[in-house]
């Protein structure tokens, strides 16, 4: 594996174009292309969901600051409570959804990857192997986000595939980014043999 230090030298000396550096450790990459298990992808889905609960607490935190701004002082209840400083809950879980809905469909629609699927070497393909088209992504976010027990089918799936991937036709494949991008080495095409005279 290369770290960053060893990339930024090579560059000094003038690198080759063609010249590939691994990211990850020789093992995993037989992995590369095989249906993600269920571990990787709950552990992938956990990380974006915690991203986006994050999203909406800062924009609570957000809405309540400007509240003090904008808003009448007259707002505090009698009881010391907010009042209508922030929105209600059923607002923030609806904006919460909605949000979730619109990372994953981005994330799945432009490289069949989100933040979660990156960390943890995965990728989402439809069922030519490549990411999924926007409304393909768009259903399956929605899919996956009303539905996310779905995810348990994988463990008594003998192909890994959730009850989504089984009604869409996606699969989630581990997919770890191997080389720096730019730096593939080209299919060099092979020199013809010479005839004798």
């Amino acid at each position: 594996m290369t770290s960053f230090r060893e990339y930024r030298e090579a560059m000094a000396t003038g690198m080759p174009p063609d010249h590939q550096i691994p990211s990850v450790p020789s093992d995993v990459v037989a992995f590369q292309g095989m249906r993600a298990g269920f571990i990787s992808r709950a552990v992938a889905a956990s990380i974006d969901v915690l991203l986006v609960f994050l999203t909406v607490l800062g924009t609570i935190g957000v809405i309540w600051a400007l509240s003090f701004i904008v808003g009448d002082p007259s707002d505090v209840v009698s009881d010391g409570s907010q009042g209508s400083r922030i929105p209600g809950a059923a607002v923030m879980v609806l904006f919460g959804y909605s949000l979730n809905w619109a990372y994953w469909t981005i994330g799945w629609a432009t490289s069949g990857r989100t933040i979660g699927n990156l960390i943890m070497g995965l990728r989402v393909v439809n069922y030519q192997g490549k990411h999924p088209r926007w409304i393909g992504a768009a259903v399956r976010a929605a899919f996956c986000t009303l539905f996310p027990i779905g995810l348990l089918w994988v463990i008594p799936s003998g192909a890994n595939r959730s009850v989504q991937d089984v009604v869409l036709r996606t699969s989630v494949i581990y997919d770890w980014v191997i080389s720096i991008p730019g730096f593939r080495k080209p299919s060099t095409p092979v020199p013809e043999p010479t005839k004798a005279i």
